[in-house]
C-alpha cells in the first residue's frame, strides 16, 4: 500500500481547497496590496518553472544543496588565463530530470534513435515520386504522417521519466503496420513488405522496382529501403530493451530512469500531506492543535508517542529534502535507506485510529 493511500484513508471529510488572492469583503478585483502579491506569485511561478526547465530540477526554497547540485551539472567551469570561463552544457543521454538521467537501456535505445532519426528526417525530405501521376497533395501529406511520427517517437524515447511504452509501440504501429518485431522482421532488406504509412508512402509515391529505369530513381528507391530498415530494426532493439524500461514486473533496471520515477513519487507524497493539511483546516483541526494532540501505537511496535504535527512534518520534510539527498548522494543504498523509512511511515499511519 502506498504512502499516498495511506494519507489519504485517514480523511474522513471532503477536502476543501484554500483560496488565494480573494479579498475578505469579496471584491473580485481585489486591493491593490493582494492584486500586487497575485503579480508577485505569477512571477515567482515563472522562474520556478525556468528553473526547472533549465535544470531538470524543481525548486524547493529549503533544499539549496538540491539546486546547487543541480546547477553544478548544467554549467562547467574551466579555468583559462586566470579567470574561470562558464558553459552551459546540454547532455542528450544524460536528461536530468530533478535526481535522475536517461541512463542504460534507455539512454542506448535514445541514442540510436535520435541518431537515425537526422539520417532519416533527410531522407524523407529529399524522397521523391517515381509515379508520374503523383498526386503532390497526398505525397506531401503522407510525409508529414511519416516524418512527424518519428520526431514524437524520438522525443518520446527521451523522457526523463522513461517512454510510455504504448505510444512509442503506437508509433511504431503506425509506421509499420505491427509493432511485433517478429511480424516486421521479413520487412528488413525488402521493403517492398512494409505495412503502415511506410508501405502507405511507397504506394502514393510509386516506390517499386518496376518504375525504376533511371541509376538515379534507383539510388531514389534505396532511399525509401534505408528509411525503412532504419524503422524496423530500432523496433528490434525496442523489443529487446522494453523490459528494462516497462513500469513494475522487471526488477533488474537502471537506476537513472528510476530515480526520475522516484522523485515524483516524493513530489505526490509532500502533496498528498499537504492535502491531509488542508483536510485537517476544514473540519477545524489547525495546526496549532496538531502540535498537541498526540498520537500513540500499540505496544508491540515499540515507538514512542508523537504529535499528528510531528509526524506529518517529518514526512512532508523527509519527502521534499532527506530522501531526496540520500538517493542523489548515496544511489541504491540510499533508494534502500528511503525505502525502510517509507515503511516505518505506512506503519505508523495506519495504525492511527480512525
Amino acid at each position: 500500500m502506498s504512502v499516498e493511500s495511506d494519507l489519504n484513508e485517514i480523511v474522513t471529510y471532503p477536502i476543501l481547497t484554500r483560496e488565494v488572492g480573494s479579498s475578505p469583503g469579496g471584491d473580485r478585483g481585489g486591493s491593490a496590496s493582494e492584486n500586487g502579491r497575485s503579480r508577485a506569485s505569477s512571477l515567482t511561478g515563472t522562474a520556478q518553472n525556468a528553473i526547472r526547465d533549465l535544470l531538470g530540477w524543481r525548486y524547493r526554497a529549503n533544499d539549496p544543496k538540491g539546486f546547487l547540485s543541480a546547477l553544478t551539472k548544467a554549467v562547467d567551469l574551466d579555468e583559462k588565463e586566470g579567470h574561470i570561463e562558464y558553459k552551459w552544457t546540454t547532455r542528450p543521454l544524460m536528461i536530468q530530470a530533478d535526481l535522475g538521467a536517461v541512463t542504460g537501456a534507455q539512454a542506448s535505445i535514445y541514442a540510436r534513435a535520435a541518431a537515425a532519426l537526422e539520417q532519416v528526417v533527410g531522407l524523407i525530405d529529399n524522397l521523391k515520386p517515381l509515379k508520374p501521376d503523383a498526386d503532390e497533395q497526398e505525397v506531401e501529406s503522407i510525409r508529414a504522417l511519416v516524418r512527424s511520427a518519428w520526431q514524437e517517437m524520438v522525443a518520446e524515447l527521451g523522457l526523463g521519466s522513461g517512454p510510455r511504452i504504448q505510444r512509442v509501440e503506437q508509433y511504431f504501429i503506425q509506421l509499420l503496420g505491427s509493432a511485433n518485431p517478429d511480424v516486421v522482421r521479413p520487412v528488413l532488406g525488402n521493403g517492398a513488405l512494409v505495412a503502415g504509412d511506410l508501405g502507405r508512402m511507397a504506394r502514393r509515391f510509386g516506390l517499386q522496382r518496376n518504375h525504376i529505369l533511371m541509376v538515379n530513381e534507383e539510388q531514389n528507391y534505396t532511399n525509401f529501403l534505408i528509411i525503412v530498415d532504419y524503422t524496423a530494426s530500432l523496433l528490434q532493439t525496442w523489443s529487446a530493451q522494453k523490459p528494462l524500461l516497462a513500469r513494475g514486473g522487471f526488477h533488474d533496471k537502471f537506476l537513472g530512469t528510476q530515480l526520475v520515477r522516484l522523485s515524483e513519487q516524493f513530489e505526490v507524497i509532500a502533496e498528498a500531506v499537504q492535502e491531509v493539511y488542508d483536510a485537517m483546516d476544514s473540519v477545524n483541526f489547525g495546526p496549532e492543535e496538531r502540535q498537541v494532540s498526540l498520537i500513540t501505537f500499540p505496544a508491540h511496535m515499540g515507538l514512542e508517542p508523537i504529535t499528528v504535527a510531528e509526524l506529518f512534518g517529518w514526512i512532508q520534510e523527509f519527502a521534499n529534502v532527506e530522501a531526496r539527498h540520500l538517493v542523489e548522494n548515496c544511489g541504491r543504498d540510499g533508494v534502500n535507506a528511503v525505502n525502510k523509512t517509507l515503511d516505518l511511515f505506512t506503519q505508523m499511519i495506519t495504525t492511527i485510529p480512525d
